[in-house]
């Protein structure tokens, strides 16, 4: 075995209109292996689960999936991430909608069952939104032999937004130098907390976008990126996983509460999958990131994304690592 007990390998998969191109992070012991598909969520452009800097200038790198696969990778588990289409390396169309993210990720779950790098046996993590198009992808193409929920959203979308805009409106309260702040330095944070009210109305009465007064000025706020998510909402989709299942939440979650994890176990549970866990990291962020221990700084790291520069918590990616060592070996 060599030193790092991993190594790498670029690969790409042919899909619809794009060329996706990833990593295949295999174990130095004798194959084949279980294979791990590693699915990012919405600010995960890039295959280590980074925000592509085109959309997201001096956001930092984290590398939650790097880190992941080869912890997978040395307790004997292959796994493969990849750049979204039009990200990174791949080629296609940059910020695509759901309906083809899904398609893409269902493309690629074929591509991985059918590596002869793997030995029949294959898991699905998905991590925020990427648990929804995991279950998307098991209900389309078919059921992993385990998955990883991470962070997973069950309440709706309009539930979601008034969460996350609920905590920047809070922090705007506390004063005008607050509101300069997100103003200067998120300014989409700044009008989507301040016209909360009138989004998500818009987004209940399905509007295709929602409009009012900002600042003394006509304003308006395109939803039809929202059309899938609204159409297919998240709490239903958890009935079409019929796998074991890891839900892995933590609980200082500021962009997923952490009571949607109980919610998503009651919803598995219902559909009949009784093979599930639950395990809540204290302490730690939606990335599994140990934040600001003031609260302003929590606020304004999340708000820029600065918190993805953060140290991971010690728990992570152990305690997805054992799970899926449990379930596949």
């Amino acid at each position: 075995m060599s030193e790092t007990g991993f190594h790498e390998e670029n690969r790409s998969v042919e899909v619809d209109g794009a060329t996706l191109a990833g990593t295949l992070t295999l174990p130095t012991m004798a194959g084949p292996w279980p294979v791990a598909l590693l699915l990012g969520g919405t600010f995960s452009d890039l295959r280590d689960a980074d925000a592509d800097p085109r959309l997201w200038p001096g956001v930092p790198r984290r590398g939650m999936y790097a880190i992941l696969a080869r912890g997978l990778a040395e307790a004997g588990i292959a796994s493969f991430r990849f750049d979204r289409r039009g990200a990174g390396e791949s080629t296609g169309e940059l910020g695509v909608r759901r309906r083809q993210e899904v398609a893409d990720a269902g493309a690629v779950w074929r591509w991985i069952r059918s590596l002869p790098e793997c030995d029949g046996r294959a898991a699905m993590l998905g991590h925020s939104a990427g648990a929804y198009v995991l279950c998307r992808v098991a209900h389309e193409v078919g059921q992993p032999d385990a998955a990883v929920l991470q962070g997973a959203l069950y309440r709706s979308i309009a539930g979601l937004l008034e969460y996350n805009y609920r905590l920047v409106r809070d922090y705007m309260r506390l004063g005008k130098s607050e509101t300069a702040w997100v103003r200067e330095h998120s300014r989409k944070a700044y009008e989507d907390a301040t016209m909360m009210d009138d989004i998500v109305q818009a987004i209940r009465k399905r509007e295709p976008q929602a409009a009012g007064q900002l600042d003394g000025e006509p304003w308006t706020r395109d939803l039809s990126s929202l059309r899938y998510d609204l159409d297919l909402p998240p709490e239903d989709q958890f009935r079409h996983l019929a796998a074991p299942s890891l839900v892995l939440h933590a609980s200082e979650d500021l962009n997923v509460p952490v009571e949607d994890s109980f919610n998503t176990i009651r919803a598995l549970w219902a559909a009949g999958n009784r093979q599930v866990e639950l395990r809540i990291i204290p302490g730690a962020n939606h990335s599994f990131q140990l934040d600001a221990d003031d609260y302003a700084t929590r606020v304004r790291e999340k708000l820029t994304m600065q918190n993805f520069g953060r140290p991971f918590h010690p728990l992570y990616p152990a305690v997805v690592i054992d799970y899926l060592a449990r379930m596949l070996l």
